[in-house]
């Protein structure tokens, strides 16, 4: 039997049915891997701080056979098959999936840089992670979730909405 890889997904949307949204991503994550624990819903503005809708995001700790590249892949087709389109960078978006750590290694690969690497900024992402790994450390900058939480600048209004059910 092979060694399950451990790895933390970060799900946002901001068009639609944002919740439901977010619960049929990780029902289909579920096809593919064993969902260890999944965050309560956060509500931010948007990066851009524009007219967008509010977004609504989670963390999920997964366990997977699959290789990181192999895992984004699979995760992009989620979004294809839940009415993503290319907008552009950081506008709207019926499904956003991005790995944010994938064993607690570093990972550098043409289209994927794991842990992510805007971590570190974003609210919407170190919220989430804290309430499903306290523990967490970065693998590449060594800086705990608190440290991190404790030097964002900008926290985008951030606000816990509660828990999703998605079974």
């Amino acid at each position: 039997m092979s060694r399950k890889n451990c790895a933390i997904l970060g799900l946002g949307s901001n068009l639609g049915r944002k919740s439901e949204n977010l619960c049929h991503g990780i029902k289909l994550i579920s096809d593919f891997c064993d969902i260890v624990s999944v965050s309560p819903v956060y509500k931010t503005q948007s990066l851009l701080k524009d007219d967008q809708d509010s977004y609504f995001n989670l963390c999920v700790a997964i366990r997977t056979n699959m290789e990181p590249e192999q895992l984004l892949h699979t995760l992009k087709e989620i979004e294809r098959k839940l009415g993503r389109t290319n907008n552009g960078r950081w506008y709207t978006r019926v499904l956003d999936i991005d790995i944010i750590d994938f064993n607690r290694t570093v990972y550098k690969y043409p289209k994927l840089h794991i842990p992510h690497q805007q971590m570190h900024k974003r609210s919407f992402v170190l919220y989430p992670l804290m309430d499903i790994c306290p523990e967490y450390v970065n693998p590449e900058s060594c800086l705990s979730i608190n440290s991190m939480v404790n030097i964002i600048k900008d926290d985008l209004g951030i606000k816990r909405l509660g828990a999703v059910v998605w079974r």
